[in-house]
């Protein structure tokens, strides 16, 4: 999705200060293409919207951003600069598609290391900041545009039935049984737990390429482009399962885990029904996940057997579960 010539002036024209200004690939990113642009005295990004993306979602986005920028975090935000007639979203017709582009500061830092647990513990409790301002937007849930992640079969349009993901990965039999097996429990769970556990508007990709960091302190976060309304706690465990790993993989696993948490008491507090829901939750986010990447898979945007690998850690660490449940609440929840 390379920007032409052509438009890149007609684009760039929409916020006057870059008239005549360059753009710059920045090779980052996934569905979206973003740019950087040099001024004399500025670096900004540029922000070329996916042909897939809902617009809904984008102005979400933007106002969400715009919500949180208002509460003075002390960490750095994506939040979009308005063009000169005050619009954060800019739609550009071409000869051969429709674009849409959004111009976003550039901001400072470097991406977070799980590997530091100093980070780690600024990565908690950023997260604890971060989630103690999304309650109180949208808090009865009227602009939310995106599925709850318990809603399975509504995750992916391309996965309508999400016990079918175990045969789209050509998992071996006992495999295909046990994966069955947790994808049942997680559907006849879900109800439960959206009854009963904290629901606000979350991140929702909470993971160390979106979060910059100077001096092992979180200076701003990124991508806030999957953010909408779910469980405070699958964030949460959404982020620390990246952070983590898995405990035969990372050698560090009891100790980010305890430095997340940790970090993330220091400004906000997961309530009791939640500490006794981890597990369930925590199977709940890799149900999920391996959903999604199914479906992308069928999309042809990430390969089979990297997700098939997924989908047998994921039978493995429901193992491991079951087996120290009591050592990771330990790990989670000690003062």
């Amino acid at each position: 999705m390379t920007l032409a010539k052509s438009d890149e002036h007609r684009v760039l024209t929409h916020w006057p200060f870059l008239e005549g200004m360059r753009l710059e690939p920045t090779c980052q990113g996934g569905s979206n293409k973003t740019y950087f642009i040099h001024t004399l005295t500025d670096t900004f990004v540029l922000k070329i919207y996916a042909a897939t993306a809902e617009i809904s979602q984008i102005e979400y986005e933007h106002r969400l951003l715009a919500f949180l920028q208002e509460q003075s975090p002390s960490f750095s935000l994506p939040t979009p600069i308005p063009t000169s007639n005050g619009e954060t979203l800019v739609h550009l017709e071409t000869e051969s598609r429709s674009l849409r582009a959004s111009l976003l500061p550039r901001l400072s830092g470097k991406p977070a290391n799980r590997h530091h647990l100093k980070q780690v513990y600024s990565i908690g409790c950023a997260l604890a900041e971060l989630h103690a301002a999304l309650a109180e937007f949208d808090p009865d849930g009227k602009l939310a545009r995106l599925p709850y992640w318990g809603n399975l079969s509504e995750i992916h349009p391309a996965i309508n039935n999400p016990l079918e993901i175990a045969r789209i990965l050509d998992l071996g039999r006992s495999e295909q049984t046990a994966l069955n097996q947790i994808l049942t429990e997680v559907l006849a769970e879900a109800a439960y737990l959206y009854t009963n556990l904290p629901v606000q508007t979350i991140h929702a990709d909470y993971i160390t390429p979106n979060i910059l960091v100077d001096d092992d302190q979180v200076v701003s976060i990124l991508d806030f482009e999957y953010a909408t309304r779910d469980l405070r706690l699958l964030d949460y465990l959404s982020s620390l399962d990246e952070l983590a790993s898995f405990p035969w993989k990372e050698r560090q696993f009891e100790s980010i885990i305890r430095a997340f948490s940790t970090g993330y008491r220091e400004r906000n507090a997961l309530s009791l029904s939640e500490q006794e829901a981890i597990t369930t939750v925590w199977r709940l986010q890799r149900a999920s996940s391996l959903v999604y990447w199914t479906g992308w898979v069928l999309e042809g945007k990430v390969d089979r057997l990297k997700v098939a690998d997924a989908a047998i850690e994921t039978v493995r660490f429901e193992t491991w579960l079951q087996q120290n449940r009591g050592k990771l609440l330990a790990s989670l929840i000690a003062s």
